[in-house]
């Protein structure tokens, strides 16, 4: 139990219902939070088995590994769940989408989902580099745009090659300075099963692995719907949880471009249940 703390001259105050709030409180102020226990060691077993296998189906659909490796794309797992199911169900976990929408809002669109391969001593991996999950953006605003998600399959640690953050980066605009990192780069230990929230902008990269085995994460970046998708799920998806009122909203099938201002508004129409002309 925390002892009461005693202030002096301090007149406001935060408050907070429930340990979800405690989360929502250190992703708005630090920028991340763990929350823990969302897996338990089966659904890791399955996880790990689902992301190698959409794995090897992708890179037999472009062609091998090879090709992927020209793009920057190897060992990156990208939208698993147009290939699996099993990942929708992910993406609509209960105990993080409580998080993020006390973050963002009850209207979430799940702006991107992939699956993270680090393999040992792969020191060249492009999730080294330090970048925010909303990248080319240097601004700041006083409410999150942006919350990601990342599902900790294998340990996150030192020795697997864990997510490095820097801590209130979400709040400055440019990239800091190498003796800044230095100093204020944090390492987030997050054991298998837990999921790594952050704020989108906060700059963090991957560390080495030098453990001898595979760590695998599957983030998710959770945006507000002004924000474009990074695929357009409902036509990946092929129209599956179109009327699933729980997934709709989230797998962007409300929010779609329009093709035409014409279409936008056939597509508004329809949402209000009115036919056609």
């Amino acid at each position: 139990m925390i002892a009461a703390m005693r202030t002096q001259g301090v007149t406001e105050f935060h408050h907070n219902a429930d340990a979800t709030d405690l989360l929502v409180e250190e992703v708005r102020e630090v920028g991340y939070a763990v929350l823990p226990g969302v897996m338990g060691p089966a659904e890791l077993e399955e996880a790990r088995e689902r992301i190698d296998a959409t794995y090897e189906r992708q890179v037999e659909e472009f062609g091998g590994v090879e090709r992927l490796e020209l793009i920057n794309d190897a060992d990156i797992v990208r939208c698993p769940l147009e290939y699996d199911d099993y990942f929708v169900e992910m993406a609509a976990s209960p105990s993080v989408g409580e998080v993020v929408e006390r973050l963002l809002g009850d209207y979430v669109v799940l702006m991107a989902q992939n699956a993270i391969i680090n393999r040992p001593a792969a020191d060249q991996y492009v999730q080294h580099a330090w970048h925010r999950d909303l990248q080319y953006r240097h601004f700041t605003s006083s409410r999150p745009i942006g919350i990601s998600a990342l599902y900790c399959i294998d340990e996150f640690s030192a020795a697997t090659g864990g997510t490095h953050l820097l801590a209130g980066s979400h709040r400055r605009e440019d990239f800091p300075s190498p003796d800044f990192i230095e100093r204020h780069e944090a390492l987030a230990d997050a054991g298998a099963g837990s999921v790594l929230i952050f704020d989108s902008m906060l700059y963090h990269c991957a560390g080495v692995n030098a453990s001898g085995r595979i760590r695998r994460g599957v983030n998710h970046i959770f945006t507000l719907p002004l924000i474009q998708p990074q695929i357009r799920l409902p036509d990946a998806l092929g129209g599956r949880f179109s009327d699933d009122p729980r997934l709709r909203r989230l797998l962007g099938y409300e929010a779609p471009p329009g093709t035409s201002t014409l279409d936008w508004r056939m597509r508004k129409l329809q949402a209000a249940g009115a036919a056609a002309p």
